[in-house]
């Protein structure tokens, strides 16, 4: 199959390479069916979350260790077993991201991030009960805690 990708033009797919996010992501919830596409080859630091029903809506994923290594999500036990895993192990998570002409002033949401059960291609879109974590979390104030 074939899909005119929003950032890469013509991308060829097979279903195998889709994930099913149960009930959609937050203000998209009529949506369920993406491609994920990794800026970089076999890299996940950078995604595009390109929708299979509309190409015009994708969504830019970071995986949020690579900017935020203390990052430390918790899920429910209701929410592996909707996703179908057995342990917090057989999933990854990503955040999504608004970028901005300014990298630091570029936002990740790490309070609702989109949790990938890469074994049977669902994902769901969490919000944390961690009150640590928000729904804009500023690039550059990430940058200047590392520091």
């Amino acid at each position: 199959m074939n899909i005119n990708a929003k950032y890469f033009g013509s991308v060829s797919y097979e279903d195998s390479d889709s994930i099913h996010i149960i009930n959609g992501l937050i203000g998209f919830e009529s949506h369920t069916d993406y491609l994920p596409i990794p800026f970089q080859d076999e890299d996940d630091s950078l995604i595009s979350l390109q929708c299979l029903d509309d190409e015009k809506l994708s969504f830019i994923l970071m995986n949020p260790f690579g900017i935020f290594p203390d990052y430390a999500p918790t899920l429910s036990i209701q929410d592996l077993r909707e996703l179908g895993a057995d342990s917090a192990e057989d999933i990854s998570y990503y955040v999504i991201s608004v970028i901005r002409d300014s990298v630091a002033e570029s936002t990740v949401n790490l309070k609702a991030p989109l949790v990938v059960n890469a074994l049977n291609r669902k994902a769901k879109q969490v919000i944390l009960d961690q009150p640590e974590y928000t729904f804009r979390h500023t690039l550059g104030d990430m940058t200047q805690k590392e520091d």
